[in-house]
């Protein structure tokens, strides 16, 4: 009889242990969702403290950790959840993509193909993993990545971009072409598509599109900064010196760290014949650190 009163007694001490738990667990998702983060994680603590083997404890906590910037302890507590549970392929997922945030392109294939063993038809962990393949310049994987989110999605407008950007840095520059023309076509305000198109039409010194494109980004993203440098470029290809100058002063407008347009708006003055005022530019550039065409030019030119 007392053994078994001891029994009941423990059952009914770890249903309290487990509900106490899943309050706190409860409460940090409320928390979670109303943006309080640090008192989320605080409340993940508390369950974790409870019950340790909580798997979506862990997960959650991880995911309100990279919300506040904690990358290290969120990648912890998601490589804690799948060690506790190794089908838990949304925590594969996620550690992968923030392992590409960090371009820690080793660590994202590692989780993205765990994801991608569990939900062989998951979009995102395809995208994602085309991207980590891509940063490792193995371009043909990440197209295959890439032609699977398109087959499966023919809309994707981030699939269409990095395809095209894979086939750019391959030199099959038409495919890359078609596949901006795509994205353009599915999203026309959003102005990824018209400054990569416009790259490659440069690449091809097909300068008078690759205009067009850039001018097209800037009507739909008038602050843009990379669609104004770039049409600085082919400006000065063209030799349209002060319109080259005008963007890259935009650029740098916009960006006020942006070396390169410093250096590109020094170059277009002394084409001009403004040694001084391109000197300054150049000073300007080379005073961002190690930008060692900066300082050569500085040497050379402006003997300082």
């Amino acid at each position: 009889m007392r053994t078994f009163l001891l029994l009941a007694s423990l059952l009914i001490a770890q249903q309290s242990i487990a509900q106490t738990a899943a309050e706190y667990f409860n409460s940090a998702i409320q928390k979670a969702q109303s943006g309080q983060m640090n008192e989320a994680i605080a409340d993940f603590d508390k369950c974790l403290d409870k019950d340790p083997t909580f798997v979506d404890a862990w997960y959650w906590r991880g995911v309100a950790k990279a919300a506040i910037g904690q990358i290290d302890d969120a990648l912890s507590d998601f490589e804690r959840t799948t060690d506790l549970d190794k089908s838990y392929a949304q925590a594969y997922l996620t550690a992968g993509n923030l392992y590409n945030q960090r371009e820690n392109s080793t660590g994202a294939l590692k989780n993205l193909d765990a994801a991608i063993k569990l939900q062989p038809d998951n979009i995102e962990a395809h995208l994602n993993r085309g991207r980590a393949y891509a940063n490792l310049k193995d371009h043909e994987k990440a197209i295959a990545d890439y032609d699977m989110v398109i087959k499966a999605d023919r809309t994707n407008y981030d699939a269409y971009i990095h395809r095209g950007i894979s086939y750019r840095k391959m030199n099959q520059y038409d495919k890359a072409i078609s596949d901006f023309t795509e994205a353009i076509r599915f999203a026309k305000m959003r102005p990824e598509g018209y400054v990569n198109r416009g790259i490659v039409y440069g690449i091809k010194e097909e300068y008078e599109n690759a205009i067009a494109d850039y001018t097209q980004a800037i009507v739909v993203d008038p602050n843009y900064s990379d669609a104004f440098y770039n049409r600085g470029i082919a400006y000065s290809k063209r030799d349209q010196h002060q319109d080259a100058i005008r963007d890259f002063s935009k650029a740098i407008a916009i960006n006020p760290n942006d070396k390169e347009s410093y250096l590109n708006r020094a170059v277009e003055k002394l084409i001009l014949g403004n040694k001084d005022d391109a000197c300054a530019d150049v000073i300007k550039a080379a005073s961002f650190g190690d930008f060692k065409r900066a300082i050569q030019m500085r040497n050379e030119i402006c003997k300082q």
